[in-house]
């Protein structure tokens, strides 16, 4: 008889899992920590990634000591079937899609429920999130994500007109910013055939799509290295830009526990996540070089923090207030953004293949077209040779590219089924964004410098900032600035820039000491029914009424009671409640709705708590057959409880007549996690 293999014991202890969601690439970093291990013994040895995302595979010629990726391209893929006499065009449009020229040759001379927030800036950036809404939200059969997406890119013979792919999702959350605005126009045409072919309601679904996706093989990745059990309790950690408006974290806060829930990685309150912690990525990412080296960063010193992803290159300055544990003041100077990160390098690249395969007609066939053939290659440049060369280097070469069927032609330096590129443009290539983003590192410091105040350390980060020709470029600019002391100005790079802010960012959810204080930037309230009173308030003067039929007085309905004010200091935790009546008609017997909360008072009626009311003084109702009707006057708690807010209807209300004779109960609950009304790193 076969041994019964060993039960595998369960995990135990909470975990904290931190997500960065980058422009063209995101990282998910984890810790398990047990119930006797206090926070701060945590080092960043015990902070993993995940890995092992799905189709990544080792680049063309790779053979040994390849690493499973830690981060994972931000790409959806929406798959939709062609229609029958579309599916004989799509190979023409694709054929004629591939005949783009490149401008420039270097190588040649040619509310309505009863619970309400308030967001101020919404006014400004009114939502289209409303239209399509109706009916269910149409799926395709397959949803392609991260590798998923190049591997589809790579499959040639696919109808790339009957996909709807997307990347740079991110930015359209970045509404204000001019340097986005081309970006996110050409997002918004994608965005707009995604929800004409019911494939998303709004827009933020392809945000919540993606995360849901990586959401699950977090969830796989963690069940395999037996780290995670369905009951572990579950820290959810987020990291933003800088510059992001209260709004977009909002955006983020909504599309996380949308993810968590399709998932089933977690557990959500009232269907929101508990207790979210958001984390600026600059922060994060300043914690984790903090926690590499410790001599590396000190208290008062000014640092530069020089994000460069795939989409933007970002630079924010801070002074360190605190070594241990590092926390940032607010931005010595305002932040600097440009897009000119490492997709954009992909860009120019597949304009010089473009440009360079663009009259070899003979390519074309079998499905095959000279964009779909650039694409491939572009894959293969990504997750290959960009991430090597160092184009200041005398040493670097290029290698040919392959290129199946390409015929031999000296003069256009063909070589048999391969493509020469030399160092002039694989440098064309590169240099935009090496000299954009030195030139963005150099404002910042002028500005920092104007302002009297003297840049120590320069701290490269994101998966850009992994690239020799970055490194090497950056520090030669560096090696000619001083700063407002004339002092050097020394460079810091990461070892694995990818992931430092998503590792970061779990070590300063496990230590929130010290963060910044709790005000809020938004406000909230109870969406309420309350009596016309025009004498008495001037806004009601200009609003129209409605008549209550079971008491026949007036009223203003959609107004809010606002408990929390915008800029309001929140302690972690406060109480504030208000007293509303509620009428109902004498034959009425179902629950009543008070915002999340189903609240169903009709106990007190049945139980002989109340008994009907006559019409008041200012009903419309009179005479002997007015109609008598139900009150009921119950309290509305508003709770603030660490980053979430609990909302409960009790009744009887406190300090009332009733109260002396009754125990109060609560009759109805809810919760919303409110970590996006403060500024990220707040505890």
């Amino acid at each position: 008889m076969a041994e019964a293999e060993p039960a595998t014991e369960e995990p135990s202890g909470r975990l904290i899992v931190a997500f960065d969601f980058g422009t063209t690439f995101s990282s998910v970093a984890y810790a398990r920590v047990s119930e006797k291990t206090p926070s701060d013994t945590v080092s960043i040895t015990d902070v993993k990634c995940i890995t092992k995302y799905p189709d990544d595979r080792a680049p063309p010629g790779v053979t040994f000591a390849w690493e499973s990726r830690e981060d994972v391209p931000t790409e959806l893929w929406y798959s939709l079937p062609l229609p029958p006499k579309q599916r004989q065009s799509a190979y023409q449009s694709m054929q004629s899609s591939g005949k783009e020229s490149m401008d420039e040759d270097p190588t040649s001379s040619d509310a309505s429920s009863e619970f309400s927030c308030s967001f101020p800036e919404d006014a400004e950036n009114p939502e289209s999130e409303q239209e399509n809404t109706g009916g269910d939200r149409g799926r395709s059969d397959t949803l392609f994500w991260g590798f998923g997406v190049q591997k589809q890119l790579k499959n040639i013979d696919i109808p790339k007109d009957g996909a709807r792919r997307l990347i740079r999702f991110k930015l359209m959350l970045d509404e204000k910013s001019e340097e986005t605005e081309d970006v996110r126009a050409q997002l918004s045409l994608v965005l707009k055939n995604l929800k004409r072919s019911r494939l998303i309601k709004q827009n933020t679904d392809v945000i919540s799509d993606y995360l849901e996706q990586l959401f699950k093989h977090t969830k796989d990745e963690l069940q395999r290295l037996n780290e995670y059990s369905v009951n572990m309790p579950i820290e959810f950690v987020i990291c933003v830009p800088a510059v992001w408006p209260s709004r977009a974290c909002r955006v983020m806060q909504a599309a996380m526990s949308t993810a968590a829930k399709g998932s089933e990685l977690g557990s959500l309150v009232n269907g929101s996540l508990d207790n979210l912690f958001i984390i600026s990525e600059p922060e994060a990412a300043a914690s984790c070089v903090l926690a590499e080296d410790n001599n590396d960063i000190y208290e008062n010193e000014t640092i530069v923090i020089l994000d460069a992803g795939g989409g933007t290159v970002d630079a924010v300055t801070y002074q360190i207030t605190n070594s241990y544990p590092l926390r940032l003041s607010a931005e010595v100077v305002p932040p600097g953004s440009k897009l000119c990160g490492a997709s954009y390098i992909n860009e120019r690249f597949e304009k010089l293949l473009l440009k360079r395969l663009k009259h070899e007609n003979y390519l074309v066939k079998n499905g095959k077209t000279i964009k779909s053939i650039v694409e491939g290659k572009v894959i293969e440049f990504e997750n290959g040779e960009k991430r090597f060369i160092d184009t200041a280097s005398e040493y670097f070469e290029t290698d040919p590219i392959y290129i199946d069927d390409l015929r031999a032609n000296p003069k256009k330096r063909f070589f048999q089924n391969r493509l020469g590129i030399s160092k002039r443009e694989m440098t064309w290539v590169f240099q935009e964004s090496l000299d954009e983003a030195a030139n963005l590192l150099i404002e910042q410091l002028e500005m920092v410098k104007a302002k009297g105040f003297a840049v120590q350390k320069v701290i490269l980060i994101g998966g850009f900032g992994q690239s020799p020709a970055l490194r090497t470029h950056l520090r030669n600019v560096l090696a000619t600035e001083k700063n407002f002391l004339g002092q050097e100005i020394h460079f810091l790079t990461p070892g694995t820039a990818s992931t430092v802010v998503a590792r970061g960012a779990v070590l300063r959810a496990l230590n929130k000491d010290h963060g910044p204080s709790r005000i809020t930037s938004c406000s909230y309230g109870f969406l309420l029914t309350e009596p016309y009173e025009p004498d008495e308030f001037i806004a009601h003067k200009n609003t129209r009424c409605i008549i209550d039929k079971a008491d026949g007085e007036k009223y203003i309905e959609g107004t809010i009671n606002w408990l929390i004010q915008k800029d309001e200091s929140l302690p972690h935790n406060k109480e504030i409640s208000i007293i509303v009546k509620h009428t109902f008609a004498l034959n009425k017997k179902s629950a009543e709705i008070a915002g999340s909360i189903t609240a169903d008072m009709t106990f007190l009626r049945d139980e002989g708590h109340i008994q009907p009311e006559p019409p008041s003084g200012f009903s419309t109702y009179s005479g002997p057959k007015a109609p008598h009707h139900w009150a009921v006057k119950f309290e509305l708690v508003m709770i603030i409880d660490g980053r979430n807010l609990r909302y409960k209807a009790r009744w009887p209300p406190s300090n009332s007549l009733e109260a002396r004779v009754y125990n109060q109960r609560v009759h109805g609950k809810g919760q919303v996690c409110i970590a996006a009304a403060f500024k990220p790193g707040t505890a």
